[in-house]
């Protein structure tokens, strides 16, 4: 006599309750490493949009540190967002173009709000969802950038990129990243002469931006 096997329902109660388990596992990683992989490509992407625009201005400004363009705020703002695909600019004085919030260390504590104009910081925002912030070498010699002594007697200025505007997670080193402006030579990513600092267990995470584009990827913890 042939009989027909089947599962019984308690079998098929367990089978999903182990695949609701797996999936609660492995769901949030999978999330969590495809969002650092639009960071890290963000990030690149910021590298070389800075880059190529830095090295078009250089037929109208003549060599990048040399000349009275290069170095007013409002003249090489001016040129540097004609350069992008801007759809806002704010200068100085103004408020806006990026995040009205608090950014956050690697380490979980705030660190600063660059949608604020007292910060002396020149902003604007692109079509590609991108906030950029230059301060014009204020903050350059106020902290460790992760240069070498030679290059911080060149740097002009730094740039900080959110490279997904006003989403989240707003943190140095994951979806924001910094890049200085060296005299004669042009954009390099924060930390370039030192990788090492990257992450410090009190580190803001603003000198990661060398790393990440070495590498190609976020590996590092986030608190």
């Amino acid at each position: 006599m042939k009989t027909n096997k089947a599962f019984t329902l308690s079998e098929v109660l367990v089978t999903l309750m182990i695949i609701g388990v797996i999936a609660a596992v492995t769901i949030p990683a999978l999330n969590q490493n495809t969002k650092k992989n639009e960071y890290v490509s963000g990030c690149l992407k910021a590298y070389s949009t800075l880059s190529q625009a830095v090295n078009r201005m250089k037929p109208e400004y003549g060599p990048i540190g040399i000349g009275s363009k290069w170095n007013n705020p409002d003249e090489f703002w001016k040129g540097f967002a004609a350069q992008l695909n801007t759809i806002e600019v704010c200068s100085i004085s103004q408020k806006g173009c990026f995040w009205n919030g608090v950014l956050k260390a690697l380490d979980g504590k705030s660190d600063a709000n660059y949608s604020l104009p007292n910060r002396g910081e020149a902003r604007l925002r692109t079509a590609d969802g991108m906030s950029y912030s230059y301060d014009f070498g204020k903050y350059l010699n106020s902290a460790d950038r992760g240069l070498s002594e030679e290059n911080k007697k060149l740097a002009m200025g730094r740039f900080v990129v959110d490279v997904n505007g006003d989403k989240g997670p707003n943190v140095f080193g994951y979806d924001v990243f910094c890049f200085v402006l060296l005299k004669g030579k042009g954009i390099v990513p924060q930390g370039v002469d030192d990788v090492s600092k990257c992450y410090l267990p009190n580190g803001s995470g603003a000198i990661c931006t060398a790393r990440v584009i070495m590498d190609k990827k976020i590996d590092y913890p986030k608190k």
